[in-house]
C-alpha cells in the first residue's frame, strides 16, 4: 500500500443523473499507450488545467520510454481519460478549452503530441511558478484565448484541427466523457489500476511514486 500525504484536489457537485457507466471499456484508443488486449488496465481520470495531475503526467513524459518499457513488461493498457471536470467544478474556461484541443487531437490521432505539448507549455507558463516549494497553485487568470491554438501548432496539428477547436466541434463528447467520469472518479487526478484506485499526486513526489502507483496495480489483480 503506499502511505504518505495525498493532495487531492475535490470539489463539491450537484449530484448528476445516474448514466451507464463502464469502468474497463477504452473510450478512446487515441488516448491510450500500449496493448489494446493487454491483461491490466490502468486508467487517469484527469483535467489539464489540474497542477497535481500535470505533475503526474510530467513525470511519466520525463521517463517516456521506460514507462513505455514497463508497460510492455508487464502487458498494461495505460488509458488518459481526459475531463473538463474544472469546467463542471468552478466554470473554468479554461479547463473546457483545454479538453476541447485534447479531443481535436484524438479526432487526428495525434492525442499524445497534443498531450505533452499542452504540459510543456503550461509548465514552463503557469505551473512551474505556482507549485513546488511550498508554494500554492493559484488559479490562472491570463491564458491567452490562442493558448490550445497554438499548442496545437506546437505539436504539429494544422488547420482541421483549428477548425475543429473553433467550431467547439467536440464539447458534446467532452460533457458526456466528464459526466461518466464524475460517476467513478473521486478527485483529481483519480486512478484506476486493476482493482487498486487512488486519488491525488504531491507536487514533491518523482517518478518512483509513479512506480508505486504502477506497482499497487499489478498486485491488486
Amino acid at each position: 500500500m503506499i502511505t504518505g500525504i495525498i493532495l487531492v484536489i475535490i470539489f463539491n457537485m450537484a449530484i448528476l443523473p445516474s448514466i451507464s457507466v463502464s469502468s474497463n471499456q477504452v473510450w478512446n484508443e487515441a488516448a491510450t499507450v500500449g496493448n489494446l488486449q493487454a491483461t491490466n488496465h490502468y486508467i487517469m481520470y484527469t483535467d489539464l488545467m489540474c497542477p497535481y495531475c500535470d505533475v503526474f503526467s510530467r513525470e511519466v513524459m520525463n521517463h517516456w520510454d521506460e514507462f513505455q518499457q514497463y508497460l510492455a513488461e508487464n502487458d498494461v493498457l495505460f488509458e488518459i481519460r481526459l475531463t473538463d471536470y474544472l469546467y463542471e467544478a468552478s466554470g473554468s474556461e479554461y479547463s473546457r478549452g483545454a479538453a476541447e484541443g485534447a479531443y481535436c487531437a484524438m479526432r487526428e490521432d495525434k492525442f499524445w503530441d497534443y498531450y505533452h505539448q499542452a504540459l510543456a507549455n503550461l509548465w514552463k507558463d503557469y505551473h512551474s511558478k505556482g507549485i513546488g516549494s511550498n508554494k500554492s497553485a493559484p488559479m490562472i487568470k491570463d491564458l491567452p484565448e490562442d493558448y490550445w491554438l497554438k499548442a496545437g501548432r506546437g505539436a504539429g496539428l494544422g488547420d482541421d484541427f483549428a477548425d475543429c477547436l473553433n467550431a467547439h466541434a467536440t464539447v458534446g463528447e467532452i460533457e458526456h466523457n466528464t459526466r461518466r467520469a464524475l460517476q467513478i472518479a473521486q478527485g483529481m487526478p483519480y486512478f484506476k489500476f486493476n482493482e487498486f484506485t487512488t486519488a491525488g499526486f504531491d507536487d514533491s513526489w518523482g517518478y518512483e511514486y509513479v512506480k508505486r502507483y504502477l506497482d499497487a496495480g499489478l498486485e491488486a489483480r
